[in-house]
This record gives C-alpha cells, structure tokens and sequence, in this order.
C-alpha cells in the first residue's frame, strides 16, 4: 500500500500585479509565513539576504495584516471574520463579504539602511520595492509635493520603455491619471498644460548619463518621505464642530505614527510611536459608546490598510 504525497497550492499576489505560485508538500495550514515568504523569494531569485526585507501579509478591502515568520497564513485567513472584528471598525454585513489573499509586500521592520545597501546588489528586490512604492505613489499612500509628484511621473514613464517622442505635444495629459496621484491631479485639475510641460521637463533630464538605475532613483526619491515604510489602515477622528467624524488614514511605522486627512490627503499629525497608545474604537458615527478594543502598535500582528 502506498502513501500519495499531500500537495497543496497557495497563491501569493505580488506588488507588480502578478501572482506566485507556491507548491506545500503538506496541507497549506501547516505551512509559516516565513517558509512562504522564503519560497516566493526563491522563485523571484531574491537573494537570501533580500528576503528580510519582504513579508507575508493577508489582505482586503477592509484590513492588511503583516504577519510574523510564524504565523501560518492560510489558517489566519480562515479566522478573517474574527481578525475584522478586533482590527477593522466595520459592519458585520461588510465583514462577512470581505474576501483576504495573501500577498507578499515590504516588511515594515526592515531597517532602512539595509534597504539602501540591498538594492545596489540585489536587483529582483528593488523591481519589487520599487513595484510597491510606486503603488502607494499612486493611489495617494504617499502624499507628496507637486514637484517630486511631476518627477516620478517622468521616472514611471522611462522605466515603462517610454521617450519623450512618444507623446506628441499636448498627449501626455491623457496618461496623467496613469501616473499622477489623486490629489496631485486633482490641485492641478485647471492647468493641465501645466502637468504636460512639466513631466516633459523631468523626461527630457533622464538621458543616459543619469546615475544609478531607474529603480534606484524613484526608491531614493521616496526614501525622503518619513511616510515611506509605513504600513497603512484606515481610521476616523473627531473635528470640533463637526457632527460627523473625519476618515484618516493612518500610517505606522517602528518609529512614529502619521495621520492624515483622507478628504484632502493632507497631513495631521506625526506622532513618536513611544508616545502613543492605540486602542480601536467605533466612531461617533457608528456607535456613541465608543467601544474600545485594544491593539499593539509594536507587534507585527497589526492592522495595516
């Protein structure tokens, strides 16, 4: 009599949209984060050493969750109900329809200074570094200046193959929503040829003479944003003379905490993270009795959307 051999697949969505493939020799549910991650990375050819600088995470709509090396991803997803209940200020009919993948994106714990060295000789983990950064570019995660939005617009543009000839004189502004953040178009909504004439500016200074990769120079514009290496969730906050509570986002990292207003994407606070206690509350809103449950801003089991 012969034993067949348990195979099992997950699925792991990566920042550049694609997804990986992972073969168990064993039910899914036994199977770590950190044994996961490591098999990703492998895949990708991510050195050994790049792989600190990556995470398994489970994510949805209403809650990102960065897990320790030693959780076990798929039997987390299985308890998805409970984990929104004590992490995500929600309604039960939005619970039971919140779907989680798994994904693999930036440890938040991983030290900046060992990302400026690894991305010099690991090129498959600043590809995917760069993915995420520019994915938070995007979607408005990292609020940033016009200028530096204009930049990296310009950079998106060249390391997608693009020339300057490859857009004729008044087209740029058509590709504008493909690599402007929300607010950035939306403070500039009226002076459209002001974006065209200013990304065309910044592709024209990125010949071949510009040091260090592409790649290289979008993450090193985003390093000097303190909101990069945050891990992101959503929240809300009282405003006096408001009746309603304002949506925030909500931005951690091991050092400090930064809210901002989801309205305007406009910064509020930046908190040191010694001096805050966390606890999840139901806003004013949804239940004047503010009922509280507390969470650990320096566990890596944390909410991050």
């Amino acid at each position: 009599m012969t034993t067949e051999k348990i195979k099992s697949v997950i699925w792991v969505i990566l920042m550049d949209k694609k997804k990986q493939k992972i073969t168990a020799g064993r039910v899914p549910e036994t199977v770590t984060a950190g044994e996961l991650r490591d098999a990703v990375c492998r895949k990708l050819r991510i050195t050994p050493d790049g792989n600190e600088a990556f995470a398994i995470w489970i994510c949805s709509p209403l809650l990102q969750i960065q897990l320790k090396p030693t959780h076990y991803p798929t039997a987390l997803c299985d308890m998805w109900y409970d984990l929104l209940s004590q992490f995500a200020a929600t309604t039960e009919s939005q619970a039971k329809t919140d779907l989680p993948v798994i994904m693999m994106m930036r440890n938040v714990f991983y030290p900046l200074e060992q990302e400026r060295c690894l991305i010099m000789s690991d090129p498959q983990a600043r590809y995917y570094l760069t993915a995420e950064a520019m994915f938070n570019v995007l979607t408005g995660r990292y609020p940033i200046e016009d200028e530096l939005a204009f930049k990296l617009a310009a950079l998106q543009l060249k390391m997608e193959g693009k020339r300057e000839t490859s857009y004729p004189s008044g087209t740029i502004q058509s590709v504008a929503h493909e690599i402007l953040p929300w607010d950035v178009m939306r403070r500039n909504k009226k002076q459209p040829l002001h974006i065209e004439k200013r990304v065309r500016e910044y592709m024209k200074s990125l010949n071949l003479s510009t040091p260090g990769t592409l790649d290289h120079l979008y993450l090193s514009h985003c390093w000097t944003q303190t909101c990069y290496r945050c891990g992101f969730f959503n929240g809300q906050t009282e405003m006096v003379g408001k009746k309603k509570d304002i949506p925030v986002r909500v931005g951690i990292t091991p050092h400090n905490i930064i809210i901002w207003n989801k309205i305007t994407n406009k910064t509020m606070a930046e908190l040191d993270n010694s001096q805050v206690t966390t606890k999840l509350i139901e806003g004013n809103d949804t239940n004047p009795k503010k009922k509280e449950k507390s969470t650990d801003c320096d566990s890596a089991l944390i909410p991050l959307l």
